[in-house]
């Protein structure tokens, strides 16, 4: 009994082990879905992201249209056309849907970045190699100076909003709050986020 006592106890602590070494997963906050609405999968998306960086905008687009693409959805960017560093209005969202033909219009929005940095300082190690003769003679030895450098640790936690309107209607029809936590890089951060989008509008039959 104390033999299987003790695997039972070895076993428990490999799976709390394995556990704490999980990355965290995204978490996903259905703001709203419109109760009213017909139900409707939409083939054709224009991806609007908000933000007041150019870069971010066309890179935040530029992965959802590639997640939408993964998961059978056309998309098409804003970026081409609309610069949201500059301002961009309703209006002119819903002309260039119009003008692309889309069935729907894909918005997003960081609305919070909480980046963490930890800073681990470096640290300089003597090597010493015996060149022969008596060992304890200091000068038969040569020595080299290890130098290991600072490291620099980022941890990103994002949030998303994500609205999705009918083209049709001009209607809002669903909107979900995305966070995705401890991410190292922001490329890792709109991975993840697009991820949480796509699949969160599988799951809701969106498209």
């Amino acid at each position: 009994m104390n033999k299987w006592f003790r695997m039972l106890s070895v076993m428990t602590m490999f799976i709390v082990s394995a556990s704490a070494c999980v990355p965290q997963q995204s978490r996903t906050v259905k703001l709203y879905e419109d109760p009213s609405r017909t139900p409707k999968t939409y083939q054709k998306l224009l991806i609007v992201d908000v933000s007041s960086d150019r870069s971010m905008q066309i890179q935040f687009e530029n992965e959802v249209v590639s997640g939408m693409v993964r998961a059978g959805v056309e998309a098409v960017p804003s970026h081409h056309n609309l610069d949201a560093s500059q301002g961009i209005l309703q209006d002119d969202i819903n002309r260039l849907s119009d003008d692309l033909g889309t069935d729907g219009i894909l918005i997003t929005h960081i609305a919070s970045i909480d980046t963490q940095v930890d800073l681990k300082e470096g640290r300089e190690d003597v090597l010493s190699v015996c060149r022969g003769g008596s060992p304890v003679d200091y000068f038969l030895y040569d020595r080299k100076i290890l130098a290991e450098p600072d490291s620099i640790k980022v941890a990103h936690t994002v949030i998303v909003v994500t609205n999705l309107y009918d083209t049709t209607t001009r209607e809002r029809v669903w909107s979900i709050q995305s966070t995705c936590f401890n991410k190292e890089s922001i490329a890792e951060v709109l991975l993840e986020e697009t991820d949480a989008i796509v699949r969160q509008l599988r799951i809701d039959k969106l498209i």
